[in-house]
């Protein structure tokens, strides 16, 4: 009987066994979310958003934020919203025109930590930032301290005042209103404010974050730029985008 043994021997040695092919190179793959669905793609850059926005000049030239005046703004934020607090959770920004006609007298009236004269309670009343007739932005406080300068929003509001005695005034200044876009822009980026939360003093009490525990102030406010006038300058803050 004829044996193939010899035979496949030979041709074994003469036919080499392929090499198995070398492994894939792995590629990192985020795990799927349990519904089986495959995760979304990581948005790509572009370009905006509050880390593209900005920052415009600003002078900072702060008021005296002193011990007492910092107990009587928790005191006043327990009375008015019901927690003791000197921080501000940024949800709006109220824009203000000053009723005189300088940053020095705008500063020399926020400074003391006396009792105001129309509602007569501490601590003094403030706002963040005050823009000047030719456009120069000066800080008062820190962005988030707690001040007086809406009743119903100091919890939730950025205050802005601009020098000056009328909304035609302002709006009709080229600088200031120039500049004042600009920081209602980074602020607004930077804390995700909403346009429409861009108010004016008048419009306080149609905002949706007005809170007022004392009874006899839950419809106070103030004249300074009308529905009218913000108008315009939240179209401008749209315009400008984040």
């Amino acid at each position: 009987m004829l044996t193939l043994a010899p035979l496949l021997a030979a041709l074994a040695a003469a036919w080499p066994t392929p090499a198995p092919p070398a492994p894939a190179a792995h590629t990192a793959q985020a795990p799927a979310p349990e519904s089986g669905r495959p995760s979304p793609a990581r948005p790509k850059p572009t370009g905006r958003g509050p880390a593209a926005v900005p920052r415009p000049a600003i002078t900072r030239r702060f008021i005296p934020l002193t011990a007492q005046r910092r107990r009587d703004t928790a005191a006043y934020a327990k009375r008015h919203y019901g927690r003791a607090t000197t921080t501000v959770e940024p949800h709006a920004i109220v824009v203000h025109y000053t009723v005189n006609d300088s940053v020095d007298a705008t500063w020399n009236t926020f400074a003391p930590n006396v009792a105001d004269p129309e509602l007569r309670e501490r601590p003094g009343t403030c706002a963040q930032f005050v823009v000047a007739r030719n456009g120069r932005i000066v800080q008062l406080t820190p962005v988030t301290f707690l001040c007086r300068h809406t009743v119903g929003l100091n919890w939730a509001a950025i205050g802005i005042e601009h020098v000056g005695r009328s909304d035609a005034e302002v709006l009709g200044n080229a600088a200031q209103l120039r500049a004042s876009i600009r920081l209602t822009r980074w602020l607004r980026c930077r804390y995700g404010i909403a346009v429409r939360d861009v108010i004016g003093h008048a419009e306080s009490l149609s905002s949706r974050f007005h809170r007022e525990r004392v009874a006899a102030l839950r419809r106070q406010t103030h004249g300074d730029f009308q529905r009218s006038a913000m108008r315009r300058y939240r179209a401008l803050v749209r315009d400008a985008g984040c």
